[in-house]
C-alpha cells in the first residue's frame, strides 16, 4: 500500500474536519445574522422609542432640559445592555402581528397590502420571488411527500429519484384514461428546487427509502446511499402511493 504525502494526509484531514464542523457554524451564523437583523431593524427603532417615552416622562415629572434626558438615557441603554429589551419586544410584537394576521381582519388588511405591492412598479418584480423563498422555509404549511419512487426521467434508460405528492389532475388522468400519479423530482445538489412531473401509476418503482435518506441521496449527489429495509428477502415501502379518488367509494 503506497504512503500518502504530507499534501494528501493534509487534504484528506482538513476537509474531514471542515465537513464535521460546517453544519455548526452554520447554523451558529443563521441564528446569529437573524438575531442582528431582528434587532437592527425592529428592535433598533423600539429601543429609540422606549428611551424617548422614558425621557419624556422624567422631563414632565422632574422637568429639565429633554434633550439632556434623551442622551443620558442612550448611554445608560448602552452601558447596561438594556438594547436587549428592545430585542425582546420586537419578538413580542412580531408575534402579536402573526396572531392579527391569522385573524380575519388581518388577512383582509395583508390581501390589501400585497395587492398594492404587485403593482408598484419595480417592486412587483422583485416581492412574489422573496416570498416564495420566506413562504417555504417559513411557512407551517409544508409539501406532503407521502413516497419515494424511481422514474425513467428525463428519459427513457436513465433512472431518477422522485417523491409522491398525490394525484395527476383530473382531466389527464381521464386523458390518458389511467390512474396517474404527480412526482417533485428534485436537482442535486438542492433539492429545494426542482421539476413536478405527471406520470403513470404504472410507469414508477416504490423505493424502500425514507423522504430523508433520498434527500440525503440527492444532495451529495449519491455518494451517501440510501438503506434498503428488506423483511424476508423483500423490500419494505415506507409509504403507500396515493389511492385513486374513487378507490374509497368502490370499497
Amino acid at each position: 500500500m503506497q504512503k500518502k504525502g504530507f499534501w494528501a494526509n493534509f487534504k484528506h484531514f482538513f476537509f474531514r474536519g471542515l465537513a464535521a464542523i460546517l453544519p455548526s457554524l452554520l447554523t451558529l451564523v443563521l441564528v446569529v445574522k437573524g438575531y442582528q437583523f431582528i434587532n437592527q431593524y425592529v428592535g433598533g427603532y423600539v429601543n429609540w422609542a422606549l428611551i424617548r417615552i422614558v425621557a419624556y416622562a422624567q422631563y414632565l415629572i422632574f422637568g429639565g432640559e429633554l434633550g439632556q434626558r434623551i442622551s443620558h438615557l442612550k448611554a445608560i441603554w448602552d452601558s447596561w445592555y438594556l438594547h436587549i429589551t428592545g430585542f425582546i419586544i420586537a419578538i413580542c410584537l412580531i408575534y402579536i402581528l402573526g396572531v392579527f394576521l391569522a385573524s380575519f381582519l388581518g388577512r383582509w388588511i395583508w390581501r390589501l397590502i400585497e395587492a398594492l405591492l404587485g403593482r408598484t412598479p419595480v417592486v412587483k418584480q422583485v416581492y412574489p420571488q422573496i416570498k416564495q423563498v420566506t413562504d417555504f422555509f417559513l411557512s407551517s404549511q409544508r409539501l406532503n411527500f407521502t413516497q419515494v419512487v424511481a422514474v425513467e426521467y428525463p428519459r427513457k434508460g436513465i433512472w431518477s429519484l422522485g417523491l409522491v405528492t398525490g394525484q395527476a389532475p383530473k382531466r389527464l388522468q381521464e386523458h390518458l384514461d389511467t390512474e396517474a400519479i404527480s412526482v417533485f423530482m428534485p436537482s442535486s445538489p438542492t433539492p429545494l428546487t426542482g421539476y413536478v412531473i405527471c406520470t403513470r401509476r404504472s410507469d414508477v418503482v416504490e423505493l424502500a427509502i425514507s423522504i430523508d435518506e433520498a434527500f440525503r441521496f440527492i444532495i451529495s449527489g449519491g455518494v451517501l446511499k440510501p438503506s434498503d429495509k428488506l423483511v424476508d428477502g423483500k423490500p419494505v415501502v415506507s409509504a403507500k402511493l396515493p389511492s385513486p379518488p374513487d378507490a374509497d367509494k368502490q370499497s
